[in-house]
């Protein structure tokens, strides 16, 4: 019978090594933050071994702290799902995942993972939540961004500016939901994913920094002090990097900076920001509802279901939302992927379901070196 156990301190080579080989890449480099040296990556991994005593299968879930508002949220990222060639097909990802998910009932509110959408259906994973992805061409900057002055602004590595831990820390804690960044691995969490942090200066004074790949075409994590320079850091951006366009990855909630980049973009695409695994309704309901409610905004009404055996009634009005854990006798019974398909897709309006129309999707959202 294979054993299925937590990793041990000496695995931790062995751990990456699996994974390296398993997907053909060096894990170390594309996660940093996880991966480094001294780290206990160990620790959060679970893995299968042979009767040789090898490791022949690990997943491995990363503890995040999340933070909506006033409110904070468990949160648990599912990655480093590795099996090795040969022992494919043989139930160890099932038995890891089994394993993991019974562990983290009453520990968790929220799961996370990126992956494939109908083998993490089988674990109670939702495609959903909401990612808006703007395109910018040059020919919106040469019409739109004209009479911009972008002189002034200058792109430089975020981590050679002085207090720039200080700054992107205190730029990620300000927004209005964030996931918690360890400071002393601020630059390998930036860094992941082959990501490159670039600090934003206008006459020596940083303004801003945001996240782009390689290429320069992608922009997933933009953060300015003054929502006001974004055209000019834009115009500035075309001219350093020299690209045809770029696509900008923002929240649904950040209105701010969606209402400036949708004034000039040539388009944009709402999509499923990740796939997720909800196991306190109420309090996954209660802190995106409340986001949603202070921007987005909220039609007033009232819903009662029982979603995956929890109740929970919601009440919208002057005050605020209130989220009780208790069911009306007129309450909907939902299964988990049914409450998880209203309330992170848009597609729950076409449900059968008494509720606002204008509630769902919750815009629930991860940056991309927040993933693992």
């Amino acid at each position: 019978m294979t054993p299925y156990r937590m990793a041990r301190p000496e695995e931790r080579d062995e751990i990456i090594d699996l994974a390296n080989y398993a997907f053909s890449i060096d894990f170390e480099k594309i996660l940093p933050k996880v991966y480094h040296e001294n780290d206990q990556s160990y620790a959060i991994t679970k893995v299968a071994e042979n009767k040789d005593g090898k490791l022949v299968s690990q997943i491995a879930v990363l503890p995040q702290t999340l933070h909506v508002g006033a409110q904070e949220l468990r949160a648990k990222f599912l990655g480093g799902v590795a099996v090795h060639p040969r022992a494919r097909g043989e139930g160890h990802m099932l038995a890891l995942m089994t394993s993991w998910l019974e562990e983290m009932k009453g520990t968790t509110d929220i799961s996370i993972l990126s992956g494939q959408r109908q083998r993490y259906e089988y674990f109670g994973y939702t495609s959903g939540g909401t990612k808006y992805e703007y395109t910018i061409s040059k020919a919106n900057v040469r019409h739109a961004l004209k009479a911009i002055d972008s002189k002034g602004i200058t792109f430089s590595p975020l981590f050679e500016l002085e207090d720039a831990v200080q700054f992107a820390d205190q730029s990620n804690t300000s927004r209005l939901a964030y996931v918690s960044r360890e400071t002393e691995l601020l630059e390998k969490i930036l860094s992941s994913y082959g990501q490159i942090p670039v600090g934003i200066s206008f006459e020596d004074k940083q303004i801003g920094y945001l996240i782009k790949d390689h290429s320069g075409t992608a922009i997933t994590e933009l953060s300015v002090t003054d929502t006001e320079d974004i055209r000019k850091i834009i115009k500035a951006y075309f001219d350093r990097y020299a690209i045809d366009q770029v696509k900008i990855s923002l929240p649904e909630y950040d209105l701010a900076y969606n209402a400036v980049l949708s004034d000039f973009a040539e388009g944009y695409k709402v999509e499923a920001s990740n796939m997720y695994n909800i196991y306190d309704f109420a309090n996954v309901l209660e802190a995106y509802l409340t986001l949603k409610f202070n921007t987005i905004g909220l039609s007033y009404g009232l819903f009662s279901a029982i979603m995956d055996d929890q109740p929970v009634t919601i009440r919208v009005d002057q005050a605020g939302v209130q989220v009780e854990r208790k069911a009306m006798p007129e309450a909907v019974v939902l299964d988990k992927m049914e409450a998880q398909k209203l309330i992170l897709t848009p597609f729950g309006r076409h449900m059968d379901v008494a509720a606002p129309k204008d509630w769902f999707p919750l815009p629930v959202y991860w940056y991309v070196v927040d993933c693992f």
